[in-house]
C-alpha cells in the first residue's frame, strides 16, 4: 500500500512553527503553483488566515495579485 501523500504545507512545517510574512506568502504561492488541484485549493483557503495573521498592505496586495493570476 502506498503511504498517503503529505501536503506541501505540512512538509514545510506550516502551522507548526512560526513563519514570517514573506515566508508564509512564499509557502502559499508554492501551493498555488503545485500540480495537484487539491493542493491549489488548500492554498487558496489559507489566504484569509494569512491576511488575519499579517495585515500588512504590501503582503495583501501581493497575495491578491497571486490570486488574480490563478483565477
Amino acid at each position: 500500500m502506498a503511504a498517503p501523500a503529505k501536503s506541501f504545507l505540512s512538509d514545510a512545517g506550516y502551522g507548526e512553527q512560526e513563519l514570517d510574512a514573506n515566508s508564509a506568502l512564499m509557502e502559499v504561492d508554492k501551493g498555488l503553483r503545485y500540480g495537484k488541484l487539491g493542493e491549489q485549493c488548500e492554498a487558496v483557503v489559507r489566504f484569509p488566515r494569512l491576511f488575519q495573521k499579517y495585515p500588512f498592505p504590501i503582503l495583501i496586495n501581493s497575495a491578491f495579485l497571486k490570486l488574480a493570476d490563478v483565477f
